[in-house]
């Protein structure tokens, strides 16, 4: 087909039986082609959630699974991948589960210990938002991260450390009450913290490169935003 890209080969692909760290492709926006190509350089698999199949062309990788109901992926594409005989298609056309729902639940059933979501963050907030929430869906045992050029969102109910570089925000957004929240390597700490769902803990600082999180109870989204 004129116009395919060259196949990127994964550098690391470890053993395939185990799967261990799987990365998502959504539908959403990815622009900087180096920075995703990095990332999905050093997985052990790929699935696409329906039209993300397009962002996996464009970047010229080819996925071990797509799935969806298949109204977001182009025709040409769908017919790449199914000439590459390389993917399993797994249509769902469940009207209660978004094509992110359907990929981690693939995903979950390969018993990764990690998960990165790309694509997954965008222009169209409900997706967005959805896709953050899908993160609750997970065992706590899966470390699950949705990663963009800018930002790594993550699920915590435990403690967690925060790595990163030095200034970095790092914001914190309860989805449940919460208890013995605390803070350390942050411009701004807090320990043994109780709150409920609408507080927030925007725009923290990390004073250097690592930091951590704890909580006794409760869930969190914690979005570390890269220094430019």
């Amino acid at each position: 087909m004129e116009g395919i890209p060259d196949v990127f080969e994964r550098q690391n692909p470890g053993d395939r039986s185990m799967h261990k760290k799987l990365a998502i492709i959504a539908n959403g926006t990815i622009t900087d082609d180096a920075f995703h190509k990095k990332i999905l350089g050093n997985v052990d698999m790929i699935i696409c959630a329906d039209g993300g199949a397009n962002h996996a062309y464009a970047l010229g990788v080819i996925p071990e699974y797509i799935v969806g109901d298949f109204d977001s992926i182009t025709a040409q594409v769908l017919s790449y991948f199914i000439e590459q005989k390389k993917t399993t298609l797994v249509k769902d056309t469940n009207p209660d589960k978004t094509d992110v729902e359907l990929a981690l639940s693939l995903a979950e059933s390969l018993n990764p210990q990690e998960i990165v979501l790309l694509g997954a963050l965008g222009c169209r907030m409900d997706h967005t938002l959805a896709n953050m929430l899908c993160l609750t869906k997970l065992p706590s045992a899966i470390k699950a991260q949705i990663i963009d050029e800018t930002n790594t969102i993550e699920l915590v109910d435990k403690p967690v450390d925060i790595t990163g570089k030095e200034n970095d925000i790092v914001s914190v957004v309860p989805l449940t009450d919460v208890a013995g929240l605390s803070y350390k390597g942050m411009k701004w700490p807090v320990t043994n913290k109780k709150t409920t769902v609408g507080w927030f803990g925007i725009s923290n600082r990390l004073l250097q490169n690592t930091a951590t999180i704890a909580l006794a109870k409760g869930k969190l989204l914690v979005i570390r935003v890269r220094k430019e």
